[in-house]
């Protein structure tokens, strides 16, 4: 995974929510995005052989990522980023401090995915997606013991007002839900989120073709435009 990051000048990342049978009351919808532990590895070692620079992460920070997530990554010496909802921690299905911890001790990046998980273009609106990002990313650190200074976008809705937001906050980096491949350096990154209905077949053909599920080009750049400066 980081060979291949050395000199690739395009990225394409993957993202994870709940892997096997869930364990606490899913959000309407959510359970599109929850996959087969047998469905998961055979993805994560398709993605790993392939040509291109693939890189993952999860959101929403549900137990699977420690009890699955982590000892298939370390088996396969690769590694992940987890975006935690902060208001979630010990909650049952959800992550454990001592569960991020261990995540943090075994090389995996951590990120804030918010703490309620309430759209941020909602909480920009109402003034309240300062404390917002303050309060996870404090949260974190107070666990993990260093800074988090990287977010994914609850739902993977933003505006100029949530991007300025988190301009303000020194976020390394952002990630959103726009499909297709990023450039190695940008702020901004897109990810592909892995569906049920995704086989290790549809991501091998995705790898291959990365911005063939977010649409012709410039359509997808023009829509991303659109989202920075409304």
């Amino acid at each position: 995974m980081t060979a291949k990051a050395v000199s690739a000048p395009h990225v394409i990342t993957l993202n994870f929510h709940g892997v096997g049978e869930p364990t606490r009351s899913l959000e309407p919808g959510e359970e599109r995005f929850w996959i087969t532990p047998e469905n998961f590895h055979r993805v994560l070692d398709v993605a790993i052989a392939h040509k291109r620079y693939v890189e993952f992460t999860f959101d929403d920070g549900n137990e699977s990522d420690h009890r699955i997530g982590l000892p298939a990554l370390l088996a396969r010496q690769a590694r992940a980023r987890f975006f935690v909802i902060t208001d979630r921690i010990g909650m049952p299905g959800s992550l454990s401090s001592t569960q991020m911890l261990d995540l943090a001790e075994s090389g995996m990046g951590i990120g804030t995915h918010g703490a309620s998980h309430r759209p941020w273009t909602e909480l920009a609106r109402t003034g309240e997606l300062r404390r917002e990002l303050i309060e996870s990313s404090q949260t974190l650190q107070q666990i993990v013991g260093r800074p988090t200074r990287h977010a994914a976008l609850p739902h993977g809705l933003y505006d100029r007002a949530v991007l300025d937001e988190l301009r303000v906050h020194d976020f390394l980096r952002v990630y959103t839900l726009d499909e297709g491949w990023s450039r190695a350096r940008p702020w901004l990154r897109n990810r592909y989120s892995i569906l049920r209905t995704d086989t290790a077949d549809s991501i091998r053909r995705l790898l291959d073709s990365p911005n063939r599920a977010a649409g012709l080009w410039p359509l997808r750049p023009i829509r991303q435009a659109v989202k920075k400066w409304r």
